[in-house]
């Protein structure tokens, strides 16, 4: 199972084919629209993606960089570019990016780095950073486990853990994975921190190397889908920024970080509150989102987990549903004080959301999660300083869970329902009308399945308007299934879900309607392009399953054909196949940008107009006769 979408995804393609400009080749899916990005150029408002993001920060502030990226996860593929082309970091030297295997005992380097006995004591107090994913933990154990006894004397040690491992038992292959931090944490005494969404994991980032000064700090982020989500951030850091909010935030803190009368918790009070006042921004250990006086309240940590429940939250409350969600932000240090005060006096019930390993786990009564006994001993803490004890639960999930927002609301709906109470079906709709959303499917091995990620980079170029974009691989479809998904807006778009109601849905090979219910993910009334080589309107039957041309007439889905093998231009050279592909989706799609889309595509114009003149043959709409509708379906 690869992570990455787009990698040999069909013969290499010619510096210049028939006068257009190189074509567009993914480089790797946690990069922006899967391309190299320069370090100066992650400032500001730009399209990153949230694994870039912890890249820059560690690349940024650290002497070393030490990355534990098992092959083809690419946590470290923009950090390695940017050593090889000299990028000087915020201390004005080119930072050391060691990529090592993913092994036993493969930390020890990390460590023997530090206490080697010609280490430059002048860069004792530079941080160091290990990128890694969490099913690479277990290999860093013992040396995290002398990092942390001996902390005071090492460089202050931040880790950026992408919270994917590989579960060979589960359909998926990759699994969400935060019960190895917690644990971890837990264990070893290290700092734990999370990102709610790529908006705020470069500041994430920063806050776990400013909390490695207390003692070695991790930040884990979603690294399936979140983590490797192209989107629009507006307020990036530079480099020397983040330095500079680094050495601010450090010097105003810095007695109190080698205070011996504060606890721990003292001094992430401290570090958090002096982080906020640089940032401009609001932080807490612990958020709540939901009604004001809730009866039932849920914890989480996660990056998808907190994202969708706590839109979810806002939903239902706004609703009048008395629930609530809090989002463990710090897990360690764990501040029960704050999380004491985070809980409303009206709370009756506290359900804790707790990941575990696997499927045995949730079944085992014996099994806890980590997050509910933290919970369970703050609520306690509570009761004997005199305050009313609420019921305290565990929903336990497995890794390999994929949380939808129909998921969340069920189970919030769920948590604030009283005994007997008949519950709606789910229904939420959490995007905005004016929110567009297009899905794409097609094979890896496809000309044209770079496409997508091409016309998103396309659509923004529009400084008015907010486009992210995501993939998702299946290799155990047709030999490997990419779909990939955008959204565009006026406003920032934040939804750690796949698109659900797609205006226009694009299959690029016809074999995958049989094995995806691709119309499930389309809105009544959208569009449904198929790319079918050599179409005719009598082989309607031969190409279009009957449960396909039935959910086609109850959607009321405007049906387009795409033939390539009409265009002239494509017969010539194939791989123009995906220039014909994007013009069809934006004359459909985006009628006002189609024209401007002809000159921005990146190809001499005269063969992009003859293209354009292919079209109108290539591209024909279908009609969708009402026969359709009752189709009687076999079996």
């Amino acid at each position: 199972m690869h992570l990455q979408t787009q990698e040999g995804t069909g013969p290499a393609a010619d510096a210049q084919v028939n006068g257009l400009e190189s074509l567009h080749s993914t480089k790797s899916t946690s990069l922006p629209f899967g391309q190299n990005i320069s370090l100066s150029s992650v400032s500001g408002p730009t399209y990153l993606t949230a694994q870039a993001l912890v890249q820059q920060v560690a690349y940024a502030l650290s002497d070393k960089l030490f990355s534990y990226s098992p092959q083809s996860f690419d946590l470290d593929v923009a950090a390695r570019a940017w050593k090889l082309a000299g990028e000087k970091n915020a201390h004005g030297d080119v930072t050391g990016v060691q990529a090592l295997d993913t092994r036993h005992g493969v930390g020890n380097i990390a460590l023997g780095y530090m206490f080697s006995p010609d280490f430059n004591l002048n860069k004792r107090h530079v941080p160091q950073s290990i990128i890694a994913s969490a099913g690479m933990l277990q290999h860093l154990r013992p040396a995290l486990d002398q990092l942390s006894l001996l902390h005071e004397i090492a460089n202050p040690t931040a880790l950026q853990i992408a919270a994917v491992d590989y579960a060979g038992e589960t359909r998926a292959g990759l699994v969400t994975d935060y019960c190895a931090a917690l644990n971890m944490a837990e264990e070893l005494g290290l700092g734990l921190v999370s990102s709610k969404s790529a908006f705020e994991v470069q500041h994430m980032s920063l806050l776990s190397t400013l909390l490695a000064s207390v003692h070695p700090t991790m930040h884990t982020y979603d690294g399936i889908t979140v983590g490797r989500e192209t989107t629009r951030v507006v307020d990036v850091l530079g480099v020397p920024a983040v330095k500079r909010t680094y050495d601010s935030v450090l010097s105003t803190v810095k007695d109190d970080l080698t205070s011996k009368r504060l606890t721990n918790e003292g001094k992430l009070q401290k570090l958090m509150l002096s982080f906020n006042s640089e940032l401009g921004t609001e932080y807490k250990c612990f958020e709540y989102h939901g009604h004001a006086s809730p009866v039932a309240v849920m914890i989480v940590f996660g990056t998808v987990e907190a994202s969708i429940s706590a839109q979810v939250a806002e939903a239902l409350a706004a609703q009048g549903a008395k629930v609530g969600v809090i989002n463990v932000r710090v897990y360690r240090p764990f501040a029960e004080e704050e999380f004491i005060e985070t809980l409303a006096p009206s709370v009756q019930q506290v359900t804790v959301l707790g990941q575990v390993k696997d499927q045995a786990g949730v079944m085992d009564a014996s099994v806890s999660s980590a997050l509910y006994a933290d919970v369970m001993a703050a609520v306690n803490f509570q009761t004997l300083s005199g305050g009313k004890e609420p019921s305290v639960y565990d929903i336990k999930y497995a890794r390999e869970t994929v949380w939808t927002v129909a998921k969340m609301e069920a189970l919030l709906k769920q948590l604030g329902s009283k005994p007997g109470e008949e519950l709606q079906k789910p229904g939420l709709r959490l995007t905005s009308n004016e929110m567009k959303q297009y899905s794409f499917w097609d094979v890896d091995t496809s000309e044209t399945v770079g496409a997508p990620l091409m016309v998103g980079q396309l659509l923004s170029d529009d400084s008015s308007t907010n486009v992210s974009a995501r993939s998702g691989h299946d290799n155990l479809v047709q030999g490997g299934a990419v779909r990939t998904d955008l959204r565009c807006s006026q406003k920032s778009i934040e939804a750690a879900y796949s698109v659900k109601e797609a205006d226009v849905a694009v299959v690029a090979e016809k074999s995958l309607l049989k094995d995806i219910a691709v119309l499930d993910s389309l809105k009544e009334q959208g569009t449904l392009v198929l790319r079918l080589p050599n179409w005719k309107d009598d082989e309607v039957e031969k190409n279009l399953s009957t449960p396909v041309r039935k959910a086609i007439a109850a959607k009321k889905v405007a049906l387009y054909v795409l033939d390539p093998n009409l265009s002239s231009k494509v017969s010539e050279e194939s791989q123009l196949e995906t220039y014909l592909l994007q013009l069809a989706f934006l004359k459909i799609a985006r009628p006002d940008t189609y024209e401007n889309g002809l000159k921005k595509l990146g190809a001499a114009s005269e063969v992009l107009d003859a293209l354009a003149k292919d079209l109108d043959s290539a591209l024909k709409r279908i009609d969708v006769p009402e026969s359709w509708l009752t189709l009687e379906l076999e079996g």
